[in-house]
């Protein structure tokens, strides 16, 4: 009986229509009521006491369909059919567990019926809720009428539902369930396609792009990089590293030491953050390219010592950083004319 719904604890009226319809199909439905008793387990021939071969093939059926029907019952309820052994046992035991008038399940349907909502459950599965109570507690003896059932039904409805809820209270006589079914599932068609699209989180793809523009510094070609990122791009300058021939304290130079601008206007500046600029000169076997004059560097930096007209071994640790973050060593520092 693989195609039927297992029993629990409040589908037993659909439960017991489809197993009973399937065993009067099969011409099997006095297994479940006992209408058709058991056969005598003997029978007697020419005086002598013969085992009963229909009782034989009775006993096999039922044992049959009593596993089937174990088999169609949910492990929660299958313990109250313990002492049960054959089909037409079972049946009058869940009969008479969830078929009997007893006040507290009817209370108890009765409660059910009040707290049912519609909720996120679909028009289907929230009139499918009802209309089993209503059937459950019909078989209990307590049959609600249909003015009743069609109250139950628009109290739980949201207020989405407030149209369809006005049009059936302001009818004079109230529509079916089948009805109000139908209407109830149109509005919620519509309620689906007017729903406004949602609208999908902004992303962006972070696209790094590398560009190599040139620039030429005292006709010498610096290739330098910059990585621009679409979502943010900073930059910040490299402080400086060097000390000051002054007073000796790393991080500006000379020119801008604060002891030479108090000597000067007696007032000491705050700290800046500063780097210095250097022009690089490559000398070449040939041609000694010379110097440029007010080019706005502080600092000039040479491969060829005979450029320089004073000049010293440097044994200090600082070192020259250039545009791609590279460090040169200094080996001599000096001054020209």
């Amino acid at each position: 009986m693989t195609n039927v719904t297992k029993l629990n604890a409040t589908n037993y009226i659909m439960w017991s229509r489809q197993v009973h319809a399937l065993f009067d199909g099969y011409e099997l439905a006095h297994f479940l009521d006992g209408s058709k008793p058991s056969p005598d387990p003997t029978i007697t021939i020419n005086g002598s006491a013969t085992d009963n071969p229909a009782h034989a093939l009775h006993k096999r059926q039922d044992k049959l369909l009593y596993s089937a029907i174990l088999g169609a019952i949910s492990l929660s309820i299958q313990p109250i059919l313990s002492k049960a052994t054959t089909t037409t046992e079972i049946w009058d035991t869940l009969a008479s567990t969830y078929a009997k008038p007893s006040p507290g399940h009817i209370k108890q349907l009765k409660h059910q019926l009040k707290q049912w909502r519609k909720g996120t459950k679909t028009v289907d599965e929230y009139l499918q809720g009802l209309i089993t109570r209503f059937d459950q507690l019909a078989l209990l003896g307590k049959v609600i009428d249909l003015e009743d059932q069609i109250e139950f039904v628009l109290e739980g409805l949201p207020e989405d539902y407030k149209s369809v809820i006005d049009q059936v209270e302001g009818r004079d006589a109230p529509p079916t369930l089948t009805e109000l079914h139908e209407k109830l599932i149109n509005h919620e068609a519509k309620l689906i396609t007017s729903e406004p699209a949602q609208s999908l989180p902004v992303s962006a793809n972070v696209v790094t792009n590398r560009f190599k523009p040139h620039h030429k510094n005292n006709n010498r070609n610096q290739s330098w990089q910059q990585q621009t990122n679409t979502n943010n791009t900073t930059w910040q300058p490299r402080p400086y590293l060097g000390k000051c021939q002054i007073c000796g304290v790393q991080g500006h130079s000379a020119r801008r030491c604060p002891q030479l601008s108090r000597q000067n206007t007696g007032v000491l500046p705050s700290p800046q953050p500063w780097q210095p600029r250097a022009n690089y000169l490559a000398s070449g076997s040939q041609v000694t390219p010379p110097w440029l004059l007010d080019s706005g560097a502080t600092h000039h930096v040479t491969s060829d010592l005979a450029n320089l007209a004073l000049h010293q071994p440097y044994t200090g640790g600082e070192e020259v950083i250039i545009g791609d973050g590279n460090g040169l060593a200094i080996t001599n520092t000096g001054s020209t004319f």
